[in-house]
C-alpha cells in the first residue's frame, strides 16, 4: 500500500542567507557602510549607529557611533541592511565555533519585536551568571525601563545540570524577571521555554483530618489485604473513607506497593522522611501512575472524576538528562494539556519547577 498523499503544507525553514536582501521601501537610500573593527568590537558610525542604539537597543554607544558584538553585526545584516561579507563570517567562525548558534538565537529572541541586548555588552543592569542576554518588552525603553528576562541557551544534545539549573532560575527569579532558555539543534532550529515553579496542593482528604472511625476503618481493611504483584487487593470495600489512596476495582480497593508502604507507616506513627509522595498525598493532591506519559506520576488537584490531572511530576533523581530528552517530555506533557514537573528535596521540604515551551513575541 502506498503512503496516503499528505494535506498539511509543511513549515517554511529559515535559511538565513548572506547578502542584502532587495526588500523595496525598507532599502536605504544610500548603502550603509561595512562595520569596522575595533579592540571592543565592530564599530558602525552615526547617524546610523545612533539609530541603531535608540530604535533597537543595538550595539553599545561611543562618541561618534556605536559598538557590536559580532552577533548584533549579524543581525543587522539579516535585518537592518548593514553590510557583510561571506569572508567576514569566516573570520568570526574561527574565533567562536559557537558564533553561528549565538547569532540564530540571538535572533530568534528578537522576532517579536523585543528587544534583546547581549551580556557582552557589559551593560550596566544586573544579571545573573550564565545568563548570555536581557530582554526588554517590545513597548518599553531598554534605556529607561528593567529588562523582564533573563536569557541563556544550550545546544539540544546538552547535559542538564539540574542543581545549577535551579539555582540561575532562582537568582534571576530574585532579580524579578523571567528564566528563558533557547535550545538549538543541529538542523539551527530553535526551540524556547520559560521556567518557574508550581505550587502542587489538592483538596483531598488527609490522613490527619480523618477520625477515630475512620482510622479504625482503614486498619481494619488493610489488615486483611491479600497480596498481589503491584501492591495488595482488599475485597468488598464499600465505605474507604481515604479515597486519595487506592483504586477501587473489583468491588474492592486496589493499593499500589508505595500507597501500602505509606499506610503502614502511618499506622505505626512512623516518619514518612523527606518522601515525595507523603508529601504530595499529604498536601491533598492524588498521585496516579505517569507510565502512559512517561514519568513518575500524574498529580491531580481534584478527584480523578471531577478533572483531568494538571500535572505531570518527575523527581530529581528520574528527569531528563539531556534538553533532547527535556524536548520529548515537555513536548508529551503539554500535548495532553498538561504541566512538566520536576520535583527537587530541599530543605525538608518539596519545590516544583516547571519548564513549558514558549514562542517570541508572546505573553
Amino acid at each position: 500500500m502506498g503512503r496516503q498523499t499528505r494535506k498539511y503544507v509543511p513549515r517554511v525553514r529559515t535559511k538565513r542567507p548572506l547578502g542584502l536582501q532587495n526588500d523595496g521601501d525598507q532599502l536605504p537610500s544610500r548603502p550603509h557602510p561595512f562595520p569596522e573593527e575595533r579592540p571592543d568590537g565592530w564599530y558602525l558610525p552615526n547617524p546610523l549607529g545612533a539609530r541603531l542604539n535608540q530604535k533597537s537597543g543595538l550595539g553599545k554607544l561611543t562618541d561618534d557611533g556605536i559598538v557590536l558584538a559580532p552577533i548584533e553585526v549579524l543581525f543587522c545584516h539579516w535585518n537592518r541592511h548593514v553590510p557583510i561579507t561571506s569572508e567576514w563570517v569566516d573570520q568570526i567562525v574561527s574565533r567562536d565555533k559557537d558564533f553561528i548558534a549565538k547569532a540564530v538565537i540571538f535572533d530568534v529572541s528578537r522576532s517579536g519585536g523585543e528587544i534583546v541586548i547581549p551580556i557582552s555588552k557589559n551593560i550596566a543592569a544586573k544579571y545573573s551568571d550564565q545568563t548570555f542576554a536581557l530582554k526588554w518588552p517590545r513597548n518599553e525603553s531598554h534605556s529607561k525601563s528593567q529588562p523582564v528576562s533573563e536569557i541563556r541557551w544550550f545546544w539540544a544534545s546538552d547535559n542538564i545540570d539540574w542543581y545549577e539549573l535551579k539555582l540561575w532560575t532562582d537568582t534571576v527569579i530574585m532579580n524579578s524577571r523571567i528564566p528563558e532558555i533557547f535550545v538549538i539543534d543541529d538542523e539551527l532550529d530553535v526551540t524556547m521555554y520559560r521556567l518557574g515553579y508550581e505550587n502542587l496542593t489538592g483538596n483531598q482528604e488527609v490522613w490527619s483530618s480523618l477520625t477515630k472511625p475512620e482510622l479504625d476503618i482503614v486498619v481494619n481493611l488493610v489488615e486483611r489485604r491479600r497480596a498481589t504483584e503491584s501492591g495488595c487487593y482488599i475485597s468488598n470495600v464499600d465505605n474507604w473513607p481515604l479515597p486519595s489512596i487506592g483504586v477501587e476495582h473489583l468491588s474492592g480497593i486496589n493499593l499500589r506497593h508505595e500507597e501500602l508502604d505509606w499506610l503502614l507507616c502511618k499506622f505505626n506513627q512512623q516518619d514518612t522522611g523527606d518522601s515525595l509522595f507523603s508529601f504530595l498525598v499529604d498536601s491533598g493532591c492524588i498521585l496516579r501512575p505517569g507510565f502512559k506519559y512517561g514519568c513518575k506520576w500524574r498529580v491531580y488537584d481534584d478527584y480523578v472524576t471531577n478533572s483531568h490531572a494538571p500535572w505531570l511530576l518527575q523527581p530529581l533523581i528520574d528527569a531528563p538528562s539531556s534538553w533532547e530528552q527535556m524536548c520529548l517530555a515537555v513536548r508529551l506533557a503539554e500535548g495532553v494539556h498538561k504541566k512538566w514537573i520536576c520535583g527537587f528535596g530541599e530543605d525538608n521540604n518539596w519545590v516544583f519547577l516547571n519548564i513549558k515551551r514558549w514562542r517570541s513575541g508572546r505573553a
